[in-house]
């Protein structure tokens, strides 16, 4: 298998801690966005030019990151969605909610900051900074009183919530809500999340020097 992705990309890192949870091998092909040429050049891959997006050995090519862990249960390895249709439902919400209204909302903030203040858009702003707040209370309310977004085990959810959460303390700190904190913290003891985060260290280095 190939992946095609980037290491600052958020949506990239769920696919990546799904391949190193599973242990499954793969190469890798790091796709620079920001740079035109590449851009066009990816785009003759997949004409969306979005990552991540998997190409399998057989030439089979998975885009977006929740249909490519899907995809990936069934090549074994630890199953990141139930085979129980009600606790696969559930983890499949929460990836939703963690993507569209955690992950989103954070990368608006994050992009938003890097902007000179008379460029800034202070209702985009509120509206993220909304969105998040209230995927923190979702967040607290469900891990109120259990170790992972579905329960005792390690599922899609959690992986969808370490990256919405993955830039989060830069722009929506959470250290005063500890039950965000706890989670988060548990969540950077497991070694394919460390793994990843450890990887995409130098790039964001070098993204906010370039700041």
């Amino acid at each position: 298998m190939k992946l095609y992705y980037h290491p600052l990309s958020t949506y990239s890192h769920k696919v990546l801690i799904a391949l190193y949870e599973k242990g499954l091998e793969f190469d890798g092909e790091i796709v620079n966005l920001f740079d035109p040429e590449a851009r066009e050049q990816y785009r003759e891959i997949y004409p969306m030019a979005k990552i991540p997006c998997l190409v399998d050995d057989d030439d089979h090519m998975v885009p977006e990151s929740s249909i490519i862990i899907e995809y990936l249960d069934t090549k074994g390895g630890a199953r990141l969605i139930p085979e129980d249709p009600v606790q696969a439902r559930k983890t499949r919400f929460k990836d939703r909610m963690y993507d569209l209204y955690l992950l989103e909302s954070v990368a608006t903030l994050l992009f938003q900051a890097r902007k000179p203040a008379d460029q800034q858009d202070p209702e985009r702003i509120a509206n993220a900074r909304q969105k998040a707040e209230t995927m923190y209370m979702f967040i607290e309310m469900e891990l109120a009183d259990q170790p992972f977004s579905n329960g005792s085990e390690f599922s899609l959810s959690d992986i969808a919530a370490a990256a919405g959460l993955f830039y989060a303390p830069k722009v929506l700190p959470f250290e005063e809500r500890p039950v965000i904190q706890r989670y988060w913290e548990r969540l950077c003891t497991i070694p394919a999340i460390q793994r990843v985060h450890e990887e995409a260290a130098p790039f964001v280095k070098a993204f906010e020097e370039a700041a």
